[in-house]
């Protein structure tokens, strides 16, 4: 039970890991704009492309029916994309959704890099309890374990905010890559790390890492002691 428990808190926090870095991402690439000209409902401005005054364009926006476009639709920026604007029809609903959307990526976007602080203060902390925790043990497992499963859940996090947000530009360019980044990002953390974490286990137990063998100090049995877990556990399970 316990350990069910540990399991499923880990797989949080590495799905934390992998939201941080979508977050950031999103933060680093996109701004976004509620509202603006009277037909505007949501505008996505790309960071990576500047204008000749060092503004961010535009790369894509959600409008209302308008002048000689009578429904809603989603414009992209032919700067941007290369393709003339399709000017691609959508539903009133999914116009209202990407705008409600829009309002919480604004939000994640204006606390990303706080939470990038949050998140490196937090590892900080972590890694150094697992590193002291290793000193008291004789041990480099918990230390190594921590270090896999970090760099895993940071790789699939970048990993899969790009897969999401390649994914999400294809349904709804501008707002959707960003959702889908961030979603990406989110189970690639999770699915990344939560793996790297089970697979290190199995390894470090087939090599007997911070495992050793010796005998009880009060039956004289031997006996197997985790000592990355118990320490310099001197009794077996009996006589404890």
């Amino acid at each position: 039970m316990i350990k069910n428990i540990k399991k499923t808190r880990n797989v949080f926090q590495h799905a934390a890991e992998g939201g941080v870095i979508g977050a950031f991402r999103n933060y680093g690439r996109y701004n976004i704009r509620i509202g603006g000209r009277k037909s505007n409902i949501v505008n996505v401005y790309d960071n990576a492309v500047k204008s000749s005054r060092g503004n961010s364009k535009w790369f894509a926006r959600i409008d209302k029916p308008h002048g000689k476009v009578p429904f809603y639709h989603i414009n992209v920026n032919k700067a941007i994309t290369g393709v003339k604007d399709p000017h691609t029809k959508i539903s009133s609903e999914t116009a209202n959704l990407a705008a409600g959307a829009g309002r919480v990526l604004n939000v994640v976007n204006k606390m990303a890099p706080a939470m990038a602080v949050v998140a490196v203060a937090i590892e900080t902390v972590q890694f150094y309890r697992v590193v002291a925790k290793d000193i008291n043990n004789g041990s480099t497992r918990n230390t190594l374990q921590k270090t896999v499963s970090t760099a895993a859940a940071a790789v699939g996090g970048y990993s899969g905010y790009s897969a999401g947000a390649s994914i999400g530009t294809v349904f709804l360019p501008g707002v959707g890559a960003m959702a889908g980044g961030l979603f990406g990002a989110i189970l690639g953390g999770a699915g990344a790390g939560a793996y790297a974490e089970g697979a290190s286990e199995k390894y470090f137990d087939s090599v007997s890492l911070g495992i050793d063998h010796p005998k009880c100090k009060k039956c004289g049995q031997e006996f197997k002691r985790y000592r990355y877990k118990e320490g310099h556990q001197q009794l077996c399970l009996k006589c404890r």
